[in-house]
């Protein structure tokens, strides 16, 4: 996944994690930040109480006792005391001139003139101390009597010089803030798998509800006010479920209690000398009979756990097809003649039959036509040359019992077969809608996923 689509994300798992881990960053950042400036403001000055190198004690102390060595000589013997000290490690100098090194940084801003300086004589003093390459320093001190000395030295040791920045006991900084910012992330991926997972399947639960398949009711668990939610929902999936089934079981009732008057009706039309009356009588007993036989199985679909299952659609469409062309009525299908997709066989083919049934009563040409418009996804179209059914009836004929204009209500029906195959769709995850065809007709076209997770 891209970084910046990541980050840009609504998703509440993606915001907890990256609330919890910034705020975990920005905290190591402080406490480090912190942390360094006490470590600088709390470093001992190489002074009397400072702790020096060994080496670069060691320097200062040979230094010192060569400065007090020269103060307490007469100037006329002092120069067989420095021809005496120039050694590769050591040179002493005496009348430095301005330009020399001398004139280098100040003694007060280098770290090592309190090493230096506690070691000379009282009446002498430091003038500059000049780092050189490698652990090599040119000193300049002023004697008493005014004469100034550059002292090339090699300070002793591998640790002359102390390193930059904290002192040597201050601890290791990358270490700390690695863990910190370790902790941080564990912590988010914690708290977002804490919060999220719980909520994650109180969503799927709620999608889910109402389709076939929909599972138990969901455990209570997580933080106090999801299991609220979670409590809350499972009272109201109860409430519907327990509504739905009397809903079932009354229509159930209805339809076999209608059943036997309807047939004793059956029996009384047939004795009827009128022939016109009779016909008339016996086809709203038809209208009556074929509405409930509508209605049970509305009722028996949505109350059917059909389980998927993979099918050739391609074979499914044709056995319909060929179905309704063995009674007489002329149904096409045009398609690829093999599509695995993974579906409720049944339920589909319920839902094709219903809208192929449906374009027969008003046109003279059906094409069942099978396509694959983006990959996953099946469109079915059930075209007809009929007189269509107008924008404004388009969506309400999706809904039960609703049925369009007096030229469709007298080919009979209690207005189901659309709107049956209209929940199949959903229950699959796809869709059902209406469209002109041209010149005339419908096409009633199903959208279906080819696979269960898509």
């Amino acid at each position: 996944m891209n970084l910046s689509r990541w980050l840009r994300s609504t998703r509440i798992a993606t915001q907890i994690t990256v609330v919890v881990f910034v705020s975990g960053v920005i905290a190591s950042a402080i406490i480090t930040v912190v942390f360094l400036h006490s470590s600088s403001q709390d470093m001992p000055p190489p002074g009397p109480q400072g702790m020096a190198p060994p080496g670069v004690q060691r320097s200062a102390v040979r230094v010192g006792t060569l400065v007090r060595a020269l103060e307490d000589l007469p100037p006329s013997q002092r120069v067989a005391l420095v021809a005496s000290y120039r050694t590769g490690r050591l040179t002493i100098d005496l009348d430095a001139t301005p330009g020399s090194p001398s004139a280098g940084k100040p003694a007060v801003d280098h770290a090592l003139a309190p090493v230096f300086a506690r070691e000379l004589p009282r009446d002498a003093k430091l003038k500059s101390i000049v780092d050189e390459p490698g652990d090599r320093v040119t000193i300049a001190v002023g004697l008493a009597d005014g004469t100034p000395v550059l002292v090339h030295l090699d300070l002793e040791g591998p640790t002359s010089r102390p390193p930059p920045g904290p002192g040597p006991g201050a601890p290791p900084v990358l270490p700390p803030l690695v863990f910190l910012v370790a902790v941080s992330l564990a912590l988010s991926v914690w708290v977002t798998l804490r919060l999220v997972a719980p909520l994650s399947r109180f969503v799927e639960a709620v999608e889910k509800f109402g389709l076939v398949n929909q599972g138990g009711p969901l455990p209570e668990e997580g933080p106090a006010e999801i299991r609220r939610a979670t409590g809350a929902f499972n009272r109201m999936r109860e409430r519907i479920l327990r509504l739905i089934e009397d809903r079932t079981q009354m229509m159930m009732a209805i339809s076999h209690d209608l059943r036997t008057p309807l047939t004793r009706l059956r029996l009384r039309a047939e004795d009827v000398g009128d022939a016109d009356l009779q016909r008339g009588m016996l086809r709203d007993i038809e209208l009556m009979e074929r509405s409930i036989s509508d209605a049970v199985s509305n009722l028996r679909h949505t109350t059917t756990q059909e389980a998927r299952e993979r099918t050739d659609l391609p074979s499914l469409l044709v056995t319909i097809c060929d179905e309704f062309a063995d009674a007489g009525l002329p149904v096409e299908y045009e398609g690829p003649q093999a599509l695995d997709a993974h579906l409720r066989p049944q339920a589909i083919t319920r839902a094709v039959t219903n809208l192929v049934q449906n374009a027969t009563k008003f046109g003279s040409r059906i094409t069942v036509r099978l396509s694959v418009p983006e990959v996953g996804t099946a469109q079915i179209d059930v075209e007809d040359d009929g007189p269509g059914i107008p924008d404004a009836e388009k969506d309400a004929v999706l809904k039960p019992f609703y049925r369009s204009d007096p030229a469709r209500q007298e080919a009979g029906g209690f207005g189901l077969g659309l709107a049956m195959a209209h929940e199949v769709a959903r229950d699959h995850g796809g869709t059902l809608t209406l469209h002109d065809r041209i010149p005339h007709g419908l096409c009633a076209r199903l959208r279906l996923p080819l696979n269960e997770d898509a």
